[in-house]
């Protein structure tokens, strides 16, 4: 338990790198002061303290009274329990311990970054791949042969690409089946795809949540699947239909990191 408490504690300041990198990444440098989106003013240390600083300014700009996002102390608390559960499903400190928290921390990455901008970057994927592929090697979750462990990524990518393939980019983004190719890395041939079904079905039931005839509640989801902030969106003036596009690869981030945690902490899974 304590070690949960120490990974917990080291996940909130990696998930305020990791906000960092995916506000910066493909706009700007990852060197220099954070500033305020809004009014350009540079943020003083005790501002950027991950979550207490959010909850203190009261989600909003020293300087200018701007807004700030939910996603900072979101992506910081997710890192964080993350980190935690990852901690506490080791008990002791071995060689797979960093390689599962940074394989968490790519997972929150590649999520926020897909919600923020509908994409996933092609560099994110192959290295979150590359990372599974070096971890089932020194810390393997599945036992069988490992001619199946190699065909685990291709076979849970394969639906997503004959989706992104068949459709012509329209239904699925081929950045979510690059993605789903390290999640058959991390779980295997039989979680692997498990994981991939599991992401359509959570997709389905936020989407109809967000088609419910309820004006508040789409909106606040719909702002939050698409990353938009709710003072951007109106519902008398904006219609969410089921063209509304919706990125797909929280979805398979949610589902792959349930399974894994499930299967981390030997929670039997029904077939």
């Amino acid at each position: 338990m304590a070690l949960g408490f120490v990974c917990g504690f080291f996940g909130l300041i990696v998930g305020s790198f990791l906000n960092v990198v995916i506000l910066r990444h493909g706009a700007r440098s990852l060197h220099g002061r954070s500033g305020c989106m809004s009014c350009g003013a540079q943020i003083k240390w005790y501002d950027l303290i991950p979550v207490v600083s959010w909850l203190a300014l009261r989600g909003r700009c020293r300087a200018c009274r701007s807004s700030i996002s939910i996603q900072y102390p979101l992506v910081e608390l997710t890192t964080a329990l993350s980190f935690a559960l990852v901690g506490v499903s080791q008990s002791t400190v071995d060689i797979a311990l960093p390689f599962f928290c940074a394989i968490a921390a790519f997972m929150i990455a590649i999520g926020a970054y897909d919600i923020r901008h509908t994409i996933i970057p092609d560099e994110w994927a192959y290295m979150f791949a590359t990372l599974v592929a070096v971890t089932s090697i020194l810390s393997p979750l599945y036992s069988g042969p490992l001619l199946f462990l190699v065909l685990a990524g291709p076979v849970a990518a394969l639906p997503l690409f004959v989706l992104w393939l068949v459709s012509g980019g329209r239904w699925m983004g081929l950045g979510d089946a690059k993605l789903a190719l390290g999640i058959g890395w991390l779980l295997g041939p039989v979680y692997g795809p498990v994981a991939i079904m599991g992401a359509f079905v959570i997709g389905a039931v936020i989407s109809v949540a967000i088609l419910l005839p309820l004006p508040y509640v789409r909106l606040y989801l719909h702002a939050l699947v698409t990353g938009r902030g709710i003072a951007r969106l109106n519902v008398s003036r904006e219609r969410l239909t089921m063209t509304s596009e919706v990125p797909f690869g929280p979805f398979l981030v949610a589902s792959a990191f349930l399974t894994w945690m499930l299967l981390l902490y030997h929670v039997p899974l029904p077939l």
